[in-house]
């Protein structure tokens, strides 16, 4: 597994990063280590151009059209 990934999982991620086959875990790992450091988004920062999937039907959706000139707050969690 790639160092600077490990730097950003826990344990309990990297458990499951591990589990993945490995396309996906590639996958996984790419997107942690491109989005998931302290040194490239911070506070009042420009939204980075990233696509979301839509709860209802796993469309695509934009994270910059959520916004439209509003401010916007992002939460995440973990459920498992």
């Amino acid at each position: 597994m790639n160092r600077d990934a490990e730097t950003y999982l826990d344990a309990r991620d990297r458990e499951y990063a591990e589990s993945l086959p490995a396309g996906e875990r590639d996958t996984v790992m790419a997107t942690v280590t491109r989005f998931r450091r302290s040194d490239s988004l911070g506070v009042g920062d420009a939204l980075p151009e990233l696509d979301l999937l839509a709860l209802d039907d796993a469309r695509p959706v934009a994270l910059r059209s959520l916004v439209d000139g509003r401010p916007l707050v992002l939460v995440f969690g973990s459920f498992t």
